[in-house]
């Protein structure tokens, strides 16, 4: 005797979902992967900033007041005389989330002279420079 059958057995249905389920792990293992390299790309940019505000010390004699002035040159005139070449392009002063770094310049004599950081993926964890980090 023939029956028609209709619909799915339980066993199919767990199948399916135990695939999806599968499916979806491995998508959320390769989006905390991609984070991960974001986080390790940001590092590395923080710490080429980190040369670049340095290189723009040495040359000019003072730390810049904001990102910008290391690729435009000082906002001071008087230090305009020291400036040759710009230290960055706009692509360097953003983090990969497309966000641009945080930078506040300390007190002169201050340990760490400045603050230079990422707001992270979500804008809510400060991810700071090597130099930032320094303590005196």
């Amino acid at each position: 005797m023939i029956r028609n059958k209709k619909g799915f057995t339980i066993i199919e249905i767990m199948i399916v979902i135990m695939i999806i389920g599968v499916l979806a792990g491995m998508a959320f293992q390769g989006f905390k992967y991609l984070q991960g390299v974001k986080v390790t790309q940001v590092k590395s940019k923080l710490a080429e900033l980190d040369t670049m505000i340095e290189g723009y010390r040495t040359e000019v004699k003072e730390y810049p007041s904001d990102l910008q002035e290391l690729i435009d040159g000082p906002s001071k005139p008087q230090l305009q005389r020291y400036w040759s070449v710009a230290k960055a392009s706009s692509s360097d002063l953003e983090d990969p989330w497309g966000q641009p770094f945080v930078y506040t310049l300390n007190p002169r004599g201050s340990r760490p002279p400045y603050d230079l950081g990422s707001m992270g993926p979500k804008g809510d964890s400060m991810i700071y420079s090597p130099i930032s980090q320094e303590v005196s």
